[in-house]
């Protein structure tokens, strides 16, 4: 058999209207100002911007409202990348020397002969004398040259005078030419030089030096035949770069850099950046069978007192592969001077001095070196952002087009409204070190709840405002504030329409009138032009109908048996201490926060009556009511898909001007009556 049993839960439900707790089946709410502190639905007005006035502790509203807010978001060094490179043409190769002799037993057999013995020397004519080997390989082992000389140095050590000698070198293993000149009139005892251009020609360690002719004056008598004398032959090579080398490099600077390097920074003209953060990522890459080393140096950046300096080692790479090397640099806390190298003779901007030295470190092994071999190095500077900059901020001209913005004054608040007395106005808030103008193209406030718009028309909006700058300190700002008054504007009916948002067109420019400061603008880290909206209320009003909102979740899982549940009954009880009655709706909300229905209350149950007040309108005591919804089958299936519940109250009126006092709330608390079917056998 079935019966019904009746089961009562009570679950303490406290609508705090000045919190946004959230207790399942159960809450608390009271209203401390409701007008002005709804936390209902929409959310309530933040008690930061409520101050009790001392004669008699009612309230007055001071609250700023964020409308735009400019950011020089300009003012930072744009990533940007530099390369460094050498190839084998910025290599060279020593300056050096080598002496190969042609003795007079090598130009004549005879003299040989007569070594040792005093004799009369004819006059020579020798041709085609046997080539004389000589050995290059203190230079390289080969190299094809892109330019260099060979200086050729024939001496006369002969005891005659050398009229003529045609001289011919050649790579031993190919035969190919490598010089070829003709020396005149060497005296005894003389040197002639005749500088060969080596470019585009390939040279070997192996050499071969061949006399084509020489021709000689017979000697004024006799003399001592000396076969070990003869033609010294010197071969100093110079100013080689190679193309291609097997060779023992010596130790050189590959790469040389003192310069200044511009970056971009948007627009503005920087003459220093103190670095709030910022990287110099560096990779250097080398297919050189060398070790390097690399100096770098911002010497214009300085922390502590400090250089930023780094000596950086790179080995050789291997045969056909690469070395690769990555190093970071953290840029935080430097003071950069961007004046460029020299500032005291060409003062600049936007240009940092760097110095990058690399070089080789020669080991003394002969290595191979190809024009497709080299040495990269990338460096970037990324992610600069300024602790502050000093400079030309720029010209620039920012347009927002049409925008909205919250106001979070009358968030969840409509209704009629009436202030007894308010002061508006427009404020800016200025931290960057430049000057500037701003144009309120449209400003408009709209109720989200009626629909309605109201643009803001104010004479003293309808010309550009002037911004100042504020002194060169963190956190410093200048304000400019303009007064809007019923005399002046509209303002009136803009606030009592209580917007919850505002569409705005502005325009911001900074340096209107260009660099007049001569480069003494600056920007910090955090700086910015607010604009913003002011309203200090006394509350003092008068209203028709005004609604307040709030919006709490239950749990029905906590109650269990939802299954079983046939009907319920919501018991409301409501303590009113605010000097005006209202009218009170409960509505059932999903997981979505949307309507599923609304509860019937009794129209003569849910009138909640003002409170006593006294002479001045001060709430002695509450009104204090209570009523039951009945909630049948036909809502219980809404009941259990409940995730919320809704409040809406809206407080009536008497046309004539009201001030609240911190006592004024509204606590709504209920209790809930389940009837469950059982089952069970007998």
């Amino acid at each position: 058999m079935r019966r019904p049993t009746i089961i009562s839960f009570i679950l303490g439900v406290l609508f705090f209207f000045t919190a946004c707790k959230r207790e399942p089946l159960s809450w608390d709410v009271a209203v401390s100002v409701p007008l002005f502190k709804s936390n209902l639905g929409l959310g309530q007005i933040d008690a930061k911007f409520l101050k009790n006035t001392v004669s008699d502790s009612s309230y007055l509203l001071n609250y700023e409202n964020l409308l735009y807010s400019y950011r020089m978001a300009n003012i930072r060094v744009y990533d940007t990348g530099i390369s460094a490179s050498f190839t084998l043409n910025r290599l060279k190769l020593s300056d050096r020397s080598i002496l190969q002799k042609i003795t007079l037993g090598q130009i004549n057999p005879l003299f040989k002969l007569l070594d040792g013995q005093t004799a009369n020397i004819p006059e020579q004519n020798q041709g085609n004398l046997s080539p004389v080997d000589i050995d290059a390989s203190a230079f390289f082992e080969t190299a094809t040259l892109d330019s260099g000389f060979l200086d050729i140095g024939i001496s006369n050590g002969l005891p005659v005078k050398v009229k003529l000698v045609v001289f011919e070198l050649t790579n031993a293993n190919d035969n190919s030419q490598v010089a070829y000149d003709s020396f005149t009139n060497i005296p005894m005892g003389g040197k002639v030089t005749k500088r060969i251009d080596l470019r585009n020609k390939t040279v070997s360690k192996g050499l071969k030096g061949s006399i084509k002719r020489l021709t000689t004056e017979a000697s004024s008598g006799p003399v001592l035949i000396d076969a070990s004398k003869g033609v010294d032959i010197e071969l100093t090579v110079s100013r080689l770069r190679p193309r291609y080398a097997i060779a023992a490099f010596p130790s050189q600077n590959v790469i040389e850099q003192n310069e200044g390097l511009t970056v971009y920074m948007g627009g503005a003209e920087v003459k220093y950046f103190k670095a709030k953060s910022g990287l110099l990522r560096m990779k250097l890459v080398s297919t050189i069978q060398e070790d390097m080393t690399m100096f770098f140096e911002i010497p214009t950046a300085i922390k502590q007192g400090k250089k930023l300096s780094r000596i950086v080692k790179l080995p050789a790479a291997t045969p056909g592969g690469i070395s690769t090397r990555n190093e970071l640099f953290d840029l935080s806390d430097y003071l950069i001077d961007f004046r460029g190298k020299n500032p005291d003779t060409k003062d600049t901007v936007n240009t940092f001095h760097q110095i990058l030295i690399v070089t080789l470190d020669s080991s003394g092994r002969k290595v191979a070196v190809g024009l497709k071999d080299s040495i990269r190095i990338d460096y970037r500077l990324e992610s600069m952002i300024p602790d502050y900059a000093i400079g030309y901020m720029g010209q620039l001209l920012t347009q927002t087009g049409n925008q909205v913005a919250p106001f979070d004054l009358f968030k969840g608040l409509d209704g009629d409204i009436k202030f007894k007395d308010f002061k508006m106005s427009l404020l800016l808030r200025n931290s960057i070190g430049n000057d500037g103008r701003l144009k309120i193209n449209t400003l408009a406030g709209e109720n989200v709840f009626s629909n309605k718009k109201i643009p803001l028309l104010a004479t003293p909006l309808a010309n550009d405002i002037l911004i100042t700058s504020p002194p060169f300190v963190r956190n410093a700002y200048t304000e400019t504030e303009i007064e809007l008054n019923p005399n002046n504007s509209n303002v009136k009916q803009f606030v009592e329409n209580l917007p919850q948002r505002l569409q705005y067109n502005i325009d911001v420019e900074t340096n209107p009138n260009g660099n007049v400061n001569l480069y003494k603008d600056f920007v910090f880290d955090n700086s910015k032009v607010d604009v913003l909206l002011k309203v200090v209320v006394p509350a003092e009003f008068s209203l028709g109908k005004f609604t307040l909102r709030d919006t709490q979740s239950v749990d029905w899982n906590a109650i269990g048996g939802l299954d079983r549940i046939q009907s319920a009954k919501l018991n409301v009880r409501v303590k009113n201490m605010f000097p005006l009655g209202a009218n009170l709706q409960l509505t059932l909300l999903d997981n979505n926060e949307q309507g599923i229905t609304a509860l019937e209350i009794n129209p003569s149950e849910g009138i909640i009556l003002p409170a006593i007040v006294d002479s001045k309108g001060f709430a002695t005591s509450p009104f204090d009511g209570a009523f039951s919804i009945a909630i049948g089958r036909d809502k219980v299936d809404a009941l259990k898909k409940t995730k919320f519940i809704a409040i809406t109250t809206t407080l009536i009126g008497n046309g004539k001007m009201q001030r609240i006092y911190d006592n004024a709330s509204i606590m709504v608390s209920t209790t809930i009556d389940f009837e469950y079917e059982s089952r069970y056998k007998k």
